[in-house]
């Protein structure tokens, strides 16, 4: 580590890239195993690599506090897990699976992605009454909201370069709210709906042999070879996403954040792949590298938060994140689980969805789960719509329109 200090005097050590993974890696583990033992953090979703990462970042509030010394950090790394991590999403989901969900995955997402604009609007007319500034308020938006950690995380770069403060730490902050939030009252409101409509409990699971079988896992063996085609699939995408997305936005004023352009790439790819085969793509192996990218991306993303900016953000932040419950619970009520057909599955995906739409698409499997348990009848649709939607699907439409929101508010 090297140390100097900032304008204050405050000791400011610079932890070099390994180093700063290799922490990361043992929170990782920490975290996991804290998740495991206490069943609060398995009752509201929230992952391993938030509670090691968070717990660092609490640790770091406190010595920044003491005026002790505060850390900065080589991104190298961290750049890289984030980077593998958003090809491994597209490389993972090709247009075949929304033509095998046919209608209903179809409906879905096209309310995730008002849900998206909605987000989006409330966090600009949020910034509007408050005073804060618009970039900053978007990350307490759809980025954190249906994004979750790993997308508030991603688009964080985006809207600093643009002129946002405190993106990272808004962001990561309102998607805890969001895991928590979304837990607490998905299944409430499911319960309601399916109460206050009598509905009868009873299913319809529809003709979804297609994608359910496009969700089982294929019992290969992962090899080393494996293990090298898909990494060497994801760095020559990379290899060509970033500098072309570089140039679009040298060229256009218009600025596309490489990662996000390399996933859009990825299921391009995987698209035109399904019908060639022209590499073989080992979609377990994918996973495992998806997987061990995103735990590492989102455990160094929280040990970065620097708790104490949000002093003075604390009351603005708390209005925005009280009207993106409302705005979300509103959607899941009078617009969700009316075009879904008004009955029990109806409801369960309404409840999932109000998990899925401020959390994370776990969030939204255990709200349906505590629901399906109550009323001893499992809703196979929920269990098999939400899931894919709640991957990369939603982000389809959400992140171009987050992206191309945060170059208009910056001009």
């Amino acid at each position: 580590m090297t140390t100097t200090k900032d304008v204050n005097g405050m000791l400011v050590l610079q932890m070099d890239m390994i180093t700063f993974a290799a922490i990361g890696a043992v929170l990782l583990i920490l975290g996991t195993w804290i998740v495991n033992k206490y069943k609060v953090f398995w009752k509201y979703s929230i992952p391993g690599p938030v509670v090691g990462g968070f717990g660092f970042s609490l640790l770091m509030w406190g010595v920044y506090e003491l005026g002790l010394f505060e850390l900065q950090y080589d991104n190298t790394l961290y750049d890289l897990f984030m980077y593998v991590f958003f090809v491994t999403i597209g490389l993972t989901t090709g247009l075949s699976v929304l033509k095998k969900g046919g209608k209903l995955l179809l409906i879905y997402m096209v309310v995730c992605w008002f849900l998206a604009a909605l987000q989006n609007g409330i966090s600009l007319g949020a910034a509007w009454l408050t005073g804060l500034n618009p970039l900053s308020a978007m990350m307490a938006g759809q980025a954190s909201m249906q994004g979750g950690h790993g997308m508030a995380a991603s688009l964080a770069p985006l809207i600093e370069s643009l002129g946002g403060d405190n993106a990272l730490t808004i962001g990561m902050a309102a998607a805890t709210y969001g895991l928590i939030a979304g837990s607490l009252i998905g299944g409430p409101v499911g319960n309601w709906l399916i109460s206050k409509n009598k509905l009868k409990i009873e299913t319809d699971d529809g003709n979804l042999s297609a994608l359910s079988s496009e969700l089982q896992e294929k019992k290969t063996e992962i090899t080393w070879q494996n293990i090298l085609i898909e990494g060497s699939l994801i760095f020559v995408i990379l290899a060509i996403g970033l500098p072309t997305a570089q140039w679009i936005t040298n060229a256009t004023g218009f600025s596309i954040p490489g990662h996000i352009f390399s996933l859009f790439l990825g299921i391009i790819f995987r698209s035109i792949n399904e019908r060639t085969s022209l590499v073989p793509v080992n979609d377990q192996a994918m996973d495992m590298i998806s997987n061990v990218s995103l735990n590492m991306f989102l455990v160094m993303a929280m040990m970065k938060l620097k708790l104490w900016e949000l002093y003075e953000l604390a009351l603005p932040l708390t209005f925005l994140l009280v009207l993106q419950t409302v705005g979300t619970v509103a959607v899941a009520v009078f617009i969700m689980y009316r075009v879904l057909g008004k009955n029990y599955d109806a409801a369960v995906m309404s409840a999932g969805f109000i998990g899925h739409g401020m959390g994370a698409t776990p969030n939204g499997l255990v709200v349906m789960n505590a629901i399906c348990t109550k009323y001893g009848l499992l809703s196979r649709k929920a269990f098999i719509i939400i899931p894919v939607a709640g991957t990369v699907l939603t982000d389809v439409v959400g992140v171009p329109l987050f992206v191309f929101l945060a170059n208009l508010f910056a001009n």
